[in-house]
């Protein structure tokens, strides 16, 4: 485009040169009537015309280059900030996964806020924004424990489809979430987050306990709201949590049927139910019960209720602190297991 227009401003220059030319011919001829001859004034005067008809069309065609210029300006600055929107959006409903936003969160949304929003949207907008925002900061914690209580998360979930109806208005799609559309969403996804925090969990916890054990804990199942995973390859030991004992608490125990009868010396019990666990006299370490959450919070997580990252991280912890035991304890799991099958 800027080649163009150096090209028709040299050619606007060339045609006032020849119009200026042509009107000092026309004047000589009208001053020094027949001095110039007869075909020479003709040519001249259809020249000028000629002239004035080609600047008429530089100017208009310099007017439609601008505005091709400025159109095509406008349709790539929509589509930066619509890239710069949808990125922002992608970023906003990435940190509301668990449904809480930290203050560490809280920072990378306004300094995203302040690069790729307020240079592209309407200053109110901007300023809208910022608000939900600020509202959301007010919510936000250190530790995201806001995601534990209904009431601050339907809050901020307001905020984020209030900022997200801001941007939809800036590009004009024309969509909004309304009260209505917030209700249903909110019915949809109690039916659906269930089901993947439950799977978010549990694949998160099965994957520590495979590396951090080595592949020695694996083949996680769950039957009866009890949890069982795998110790070795056809040891016949399965390392179970779940309600054990009178009191119905929720155990950490190591499990095998009592068919396997090389494991008889380490036996909690000789009969009944408890005979299939290990942790004979001596060998009390054998079982604990759960630190981590408590009874109830233990069932919480098997619907899949929302917990708290580091929840997780500490019940992977208590989990393999477990199966590796102390340096206070005569035999680990795997020295009992190595012994009794050589």
């Amino acid at each position: 485009m800027k080649g163009k227009n150096i090209l028709s401003s040299r050619l606007f220059v060339v045609l006032l040169t020849l119009l200026a030319i042509s009107l000092s011919i026309f004047i000589f001829g009208m001053i020094y009537q027949n001095e110039l001859p007869k075909l020479v004034e003709e040519i001249n005067n259809s020249t000028i015309g000629g002239i004035l008809t080609a600047i008429i069309t530089v100017l208009l065609l310099q007017g439609q280059t601008a505005s091709e210029e400025e159109k095509e300006r406008s349709v790539k600055v929509f589509e930066e900030k619509s890239q710069k929107f949808n990125e922002f959006t992608n970023e906003l409903w990435k940190i509301w996964e668990d449904r809480s936003v930290s203050l560490e969160e809280l920072t990378v949304l306004m300094k995203s806020v302040a690069q790729n929003i307020i240079p592209y949207a309407k200053p109110e907008n901007s300023q809208k924004i910022l608000a939900s925002l600020n509202k959301i900061a007010d919510k936000a914690t250190p530790n995201q424990s806001d995601s534990n209580n209904e009431h601050i998360t339907n809050e901020i979930q307001r905020e984020i489809f209030a900022i997200i109806n801001i941007l939809s208005d800036e590009i004009g799609l024309g969509g909004t979430i309304n009260d209505s559309m917030r209700t249903d969403l909110d019915k949809l996804e109690k039916k659906i987050t269930p089901y993947l925090n439950r799977k978010n969990y549990f694949d998160k916890v099965n994957t520590t306990l495979f590396e951090k054990s080595k592949g020695y804990i694996h083949s996680f199942e769950e039957e009866n709201n009890i949890l069982w995973w795998k110790i070795g390859e056809d040891t016949g030991v399965w390392l179970r949590i779940g309600e054990w004992g009178k009191e119905k608490n929720i155990y950490l125990a190591f499990w095998s049927d009592y068919g396997n009868s090389q494991y008889y010396p380490y036996r909690y019990a000789s009969r009944g139910e408890d005979k299939h666990f290990l942790g004979a006299e001596g060998y009390r370490y054998l079982y604990k019960m759960l630190a981590t959450f408590s009874k109830e919070e233990f069932y919480q997580l098997l619907e899949g209720k929302t917990m708290s990252s580091q929840k997780i991280v500490d019940f992977e912890k208590e989990i393999i602190d477990f199966y590796n035991g102390d340096e206070n304890q005569e035999k680990t799991i795997k020295d009992i297991i190595k012994e009794c099958n050589n």
